[in-house]
């Protein structure tokens, strides 16, 4: 009776124990996440985002239903994440999965897919194998949040195909946080930071921006602008203030391919001074592109596109050079007519380094793949001052060398072998670099006092601290046009055609530069993040899978087995001692 009674009052303490710790956990959420890389928590900017929202917020997630297993673990992820935002909106945010094809009604299906469409939700048509037979299926990973009577489309599944893969899937994964904490941050932002796009000056033409130009859509308001000598191009001027104010957060810069007058670049230079960011892309050198597809060779001569000496009083000098990295991009040559075939070659561009985030690790270039330039220059830092922070932010390869203008480009130096990147090279060149502080003005001994006392321009003679990103290549954020339809079609920056796939990265580097240009870290910090997918040895699956089974299948009950028999002897022999 006293044993009976001792282990009754065991258990209520148990009870009790386990129900007073529940109640207390139910008023403060707390997890340990052991993973290496953190897979399972959120990172700190999205945590203060969400727990900052003002109004209640509804997801509605249109992936579920039956599908293959690989669209079930990204629907399985997707609602981890959501509960993870549940726990940290403190109860600000609440969700749902919808099945499309929940009605089994052909009719209704069609009026519900038509009316996702039409929000803004974009379908997958999945392949797979089902009972031995092939089978296709419209699905939809995508899901729309509802915010103070405004909807907002977020798609998950990042594919150029509709076949799924583990990888694509992956890479899904991977982005979710970034999915959700940016739709959410979009929704619930009151004002977008303006930027600026210079006009006028031979720049890149918008529909070969068009890409990067969609980009920065999703999160701030873009405006073309041509300042023809107008001081209030940038900026306003109130009666009552002495100083100007700039109208745009940030400016950019995309490879103007004739001279910035003394005007323009002074109105640029005081919207510097204002505390506008600047993103520059510059080509120090020009080449003839047409010279060099008919001829296989051109002369590259120095770009004057009056920024130089600019630049130099900022502290960066773009060097009138050309970079050639045996750490190149993949091309495919025309070797001309074998037969009545044509006979192509292999090899690689020394003209289009490749920039790897393994060698370039600034949260801006973290976990991104391949950044391709082409015809690229590099960046000194001159004019060393304390107000003045530099970072170089993208470097060559220790196999590179810089050719001084003028140059000659010719593509017979393709077929050179990594022997003469062994010799006189200029390894891990600067290629971009980051510039933040208070800048001098590039005007301050050229501006007349009349100018400088002129109220209406308020001319300032240093800057209000600020940033700036220079990068030595104009063509960074050139996207291709497809012209097949009669219409010109932007094609997806960083697309290379002979792989048809995306390939390169330089989208999102682009967009990590303005996201750090106007301090929006939270997104880099989610979009550089990355959960790895960590596969079994196929090798040894195939050599030792018997094996491997057999383990598996046995050892467990062995081991519960013995066990078992220790446990069986250990109390025969407790009783067997208390009995005598």
């Amino acid at each position: 009776m006293k044993r009976k009674r001792s282990d009754i009052l065991q258990l209520f303490l148990s009870l009790g124990i386990v129900l007073t710790s529940a109640f207390l956990l139910s008023f403060y959420f707390f997890k340990l996440d052991l993973t290496e890389e953190k897979r399972h928590s959120l990172t700190p900017a999205t945590q203060e985002m969400l727990g900052n929202l003002p109004d209640p917020l509804f997801i509605r997630c249109y992936l579920h239903g039956e599908f293959p297993a690989e669209f079930k673990r990204l629907e399985n992820s997707i609602k981890e994440r959501l509960d993870e935002f549940v726990d940290y909106s403190n109860g600000q945010i609440d969700y749902e999965f919808i099945d499309p094809y929940e009605s089994g009604d052909e009719k209704i299906i069609n009026e519900t897919f038509k009316a996702l469409d039409e929000k803004g939700l974009r379908f997958s048509n999945i392949s797979y194998s089902e009972n031995g037979a092939q089978a296709s299926k419209l699905i939809w990973p995508a899901a729309i949040v509802e915010y103070q009577g405004r909807e907002y489309p977020i798609q998950f599944l990042k594919t150029e195909t509709p076949v799924a893969t583990d990888q694509m899937v992956n890479t899904s994964v991977n982005n979710l946080e970034y999915e959700l904490a940016n739709g959410l941050r979009k929704i619930t932002r009151k004002d977008k930071p303006a930027i600026a796009i210079l006009t006028g000056h031979r720049e890149i033409p918008g529909i070969n921006l068009a890409d990067f130009l969609y980009g920065l859509r999703e999160n701030y308001d873009v405006e073309p602008v041509r300042i023809d000598s107008q001081i209030n191009a940038f900026s306003d001027k109130a009666d009552a203030m002495t100083l100007r104010t700039n109208r745009y957060a940030a400016l950019v810069v995309a490879g103007p391919d004739s001279a910035i007058g003394d005007k323009d670049r002074f109105i640029i230079d005081q919207f510097i001074m204002n505390g506008g960011k600047v993103l520059w892309m510059l080509d120090a050198l020009k080449i003839n592109m047409d010279s060099l597809r008919n001829a296989e060779s051109t002369m590259a001569v120095s770009n004057e596109n009056g920024v130089y000496e600019m630049l130099f009083e900022y502290g960066v000098r773009l060097n009138r050079a050309l970079v050639i990295d045996f750490q190149g991009a993949p091309i495919i040559l025309d070797n001309g007519p074998m037969g009545n075939q044509r006979a192509y070659t292999d090899r690689t561009n020394y003209y289009a380094p490749l920039l790897l985030s393994s060698t370039n690790t600034h949260p801006i270039t973290a976990n991104l793949d391949p950044i391709k330039m082409e015809f690229a220059g590099s960046l000194d830092s001159v004019n060393a001052s304390s107000d003045v922070v530099k970072i170089p932010l993208l470097k060559s390869s220790p196999l590179s060398k810089e050719l001084r203008a003028p140059v000659r480009v010719d593509l017979q130096l393709l077929a050179f072998n990594q022997q003469y990147f062994e010799n006189g090279t200029s390894p891990e060149r600067t290629m971009a670099m980051i510039l933040e502080g208070k800048f001098p003005s590039a005007f301050s001994d050229q501006t007349p006092d009349a100018i400088k006392k002129d109220p209406n321009i308020a001319f300032r003679d240093k800057s209000l601290p600020t940033k700036m990103i220079v990068i030595a290549d104009g063509d960074i954020a050139y996207n291709d046009v497809d012209m097949r339809s009669g219409k010109p079609i932007p094609i997806a920056l960083g697309y290379d055609p002979q792989f048809r796939r995306v390939l390169y990265d330089n989208k999102e580097f682009l967009m990590n530069c303005m996201n750090y240009l106007l301090d929006d870290q939270a997104l880099i910090s989610v979009r550089s993040r990355t959960i790895e997918l960590r596969k079994m040895a196929e090798e040894k699956i195939v050599s030792s899978g018997s094996t491997i089974k057999t383990i598996n299948t046995v050892v467990p009950i062995l081991l519960v087995m013995v066990l078992g028999i220790i446990q069986f002897f250990w109390r025969k022999k407790r009783w067997t001692s208390k009995l005598a």
